[in-house]
């Protein structure tokens, strides 16, 4: 079997929560790529990219776009899809960085494999471990009454586990976890991300004054680079601490650990590249004994149900994951994969499992 084909086409999502935003920006729409690898058996696979908002992910769908039509697609064209070590080096070699784009190639491929095999695409990479991953619904930055009522509503629907986005006063941020708490009950897993806002000292004392509201988890308090200062909350403080832009690759993985500066990784599947470089990834963190969760980038059911294929498969995973986002989206070209009651359990249809309007994004044949 050999790749002859690899289509991208731009995808605008918005989000259907008017206001959603984090501590560094925020934006009601989404800028999307998906893409279709064909082969010479008639098999093709569907991937999509994330390339997320500029002020994140410092990239934008434009250059994702360019690269995967005019440099990475080309490339791989006559490639065993089978061949992915070699691919993804291929890419690598190509270019630095870029992640994100390689990641929606990679989501490509492993959908295309699983078809070719008729089987659910985490067979690709050890099978399931277990059926069903419990998720964490993710809450943008508003006013803490509004939070509140947002949160309930989400909790109503069946969800256990909320990530509250925190980032402006010491008195707003407490306010908003209080009024959450009080409204979804003790029973809810509450994470906070503080998306790098705070110093290390401003951190401890936030994370510290939440504590009749039982935070569980405390994700990103400090700046990236700031290892050192990410070491000292992660001392001063009882929640685990979820280091997520600290960490884009293995290499990164390391550094986090050997500066003891998290408890929690956060595996994101656009921003470290896909599927592939993802499980590396998790293997470090296995070996160190440091725990892991998949975090989300919102846009589409076709990367949440790649999503909770990875996350079925990883045997240390014991925390609820961000893999319901698309729930907020609006727009989306793919149907097929749904939440229940606060759960996620992979398509067991072949490849990602799936179905994607190929026509409405001018994919088909």
């Amino acid at each position: 079997m050999r790749i002859t084909k690899v289509r991208a086409v731009p995808h605008t999502v918005h989000n259907t929560l008017t206001g959603w935003k984090i501590s560094t920006g925020g934006s009601d729409t989404h800028s999307l790529i998906f893409i279709r690898i064909d082969t010479d058996k008639g098999v093709f696979g569907v991937g999509v990219a994330s390339p997320g908002q500029i002020f994140i992910s410092g990239d934008t769908q434009a250059h994702c776009l360019e690269m995967i039509n005019q440099v990475f697609g080309p490339a791989i064209v006559g490639t065993d899809p089978f061949d992915i070590e070699a691919i993804v080096s291929e890419l690598d070699g190509l270019s630095k960085g870029v992640e994100r784009a390689k990641a929606g190639i990679d989501l490509a491929l492993y959908d295309l494999m699983g078809k070719a095999l008729a089987v659910p695409a985490n067979a690709l990479f050890g099978g399931a471990v277990r059926e069903r991953v419990r998720v964490t619904r993710l809450m943008g930055m508003y006013a803490p009454k509004e939070m509140a009522e947002k949160s309930s509503a989400i909790v109503r629907k069946g969800y256990t586990a909320l990530k509250l986005k925190v980032g402006t006063t010491l008195k707003e941020d407490v306010e908003r976890v209080q009024r959450v708490r009080e409204a979804v009950g003790p029973d809810v897993t509450i994470t906070i991300d503080f998306n790098m806002h705070c110093t290390p000292k401003e951190a401890i004392e936030r994370i510290q004054k939440m504590d009749p509201y039982d935070v569980a988890i405390a994700e990103q308090p400090v700046k990236d680079t700031n290892l050192r200062g990410m070491a000292l909350v992660r001392q001063n403080v009882r929640p685990l601490i979820l280091a997520d832009e600290s960490v884009h690759s293995a290499v990164d993985a390391l550094r986090v650990i050997e500066n003891e500066a998290a408890d929690v990784l956060s595996l994101k599947i656009p921003k470290m590249g896909g599927i592939f470089k993802v499980r590396k990834v998790a293997a470090v963190c296995e070996a160190a004994g440091v725990g892991y969760l998949i975090g989300t980038a919102p846009g589409s059911r076709l990367l949440d149900a790649a999503n909770v294929h990875l996350a079925v498969s990883l045997r240390d995973l014991s925390l609820p994951c961000e893999i319901g986002e698309f729930e907020r989206m609006g727009n989306d070209p793919c149907r097929g994969f749904e939440i229940v009651e606060g759960f996620s359990t992979p398509p067991q249809r072949p490849g990602l499992g799936v179905e994607v309007d190929l026509t409405k994004l001018d994919l088909g044949d």
